[in-house]
C-alpha cells in the first residue's frame, strides 16, 4: 500500500482504489509470496497474528484459513468492507479475523497485546509513518514471535515499480532498526519478479525480512 498524507486523505483515496478495483483487488486474490515461503519454513508455526496494512484482506484471510486468530488493520473503510468476504470464506479452516478501520500513525495495540507473527508487506508511506509502522510490528511480538516485512526498496534512479519518491520506499537501516534485538533469519535487498494483482506485476527491487524475538 502507497500512503501520502496530503490533502483529501489517504482514506479516501484508498477507498476509491478498492472500489474501482475488479473482484481480486488491485493486488490479486492470492496470498503474499513472501509470507507464503516464509510460513513453510519449518518452525514457523505461528497461531495468532497482527496484520498492519492488511488491504482487502488476501493475506489475513489466508492466515485465517490455515487456523490463525488474526488481527488485521487497515485505513481504508472500503478494503477492509471487501475483506469481509474473504473472511467469510476463509472460516472453515478454523481461524478468526479482527478487522479494525485504523490509521497507523496513531494506532496502538491495547496494553499487553502480543501476536506471534506481525507482518508488514507494502506499506510504502512516508519514512516516519513506515519507521512507526516497523516499530509498532516488531514491539507487538510475543517471544517466540515472528516479524515479516516486505517492501519496495530504496534505488538509484527511477525504480521500475513502486514511488517514485524514494522517501517512500524501505532502506537497509530501516529494518534494520527494526530488527534489533531479534534474531535475522533471512534479510536481503534485490531484484524479484512480482505477480501479485495489477498494480505489483512484473520486475521489482524490493527488501525482505523474517526476524525472530527470542523467547
Amino acid at each position: 500500500m502507497e500512503t501520502d498524507r496530503g490533502a483529501g486523505g489517504v482514506a479516501a483515496r484508498w477507498d476509491a482504489r478498492y472500489a474501482a478495483a475488479g473482484p481480486e483487488g488491485p493486488f490479486g486474490g492470492a496470498p503474499n509470496a513472501w509470507m507464503q515461503m516464509a510460513l513453510a519454513r519449518p518452525g514457523v508455526a505461528p497461531r495468532s497474528a497482527l496484520m498492519l496494512a492488511d488491504g482487502d484482506g488476501r493475506n489475513g484471510a489466508w492466515l485465517a484459513g490455515r487456523g490463525l486468530a488474526v488481527t488485521a488493520l487497515d485505513i481504508s473503510a472500503e478494503a477492509t468492507r471487501r475483506a469481509a468476504a474473504r473472511d467469510r470464506a476463509a472460516a472453515a479452516g478454523g481461524g478468526s479475523v479482527m478487522r479494525i478501520v485504523a490509521d497507523l500513525e496513531t494506532w496502538a495495540p491495547p496494553a499487553g497485546a502480543a501476536w506471534d507473527l506481525a507482518t508488514l508487506l507494502y506499506l510504502q508511506g512516508p519514512g516516519a509513518l513506515r519507521r512507526r509502522a516497523l516499530a509498532l510490528a516488531a514491539g507487538a511480538l510475543a517471544p517466540g514471535g515472528w516479524l515479516l516485512v516486505e517492501g519496495f526498496a530504496a534505488v538509484a534512479g527511477r525504480p521500475a515499480m513502486g514511488p517514485d519518491d524514494q522517501d517512500k520506499r524501505y532502506r537497509q537501516e530501516d529494518l534494520a532498526a527494526a530488527a534489533a534485538g531479534l534474531e535475522i533469519v533471512e534479510a536481503l535487498a534485490g531484484a524479484v519478479l512480482l505477480d501479485e494483482g495489477a498494480r505489483h506485476q512484473g520486475p521489482a527491487e524490493v527488501v525482505r525480512l523474517l526476524a525472530r524475538r527470542p523467547g
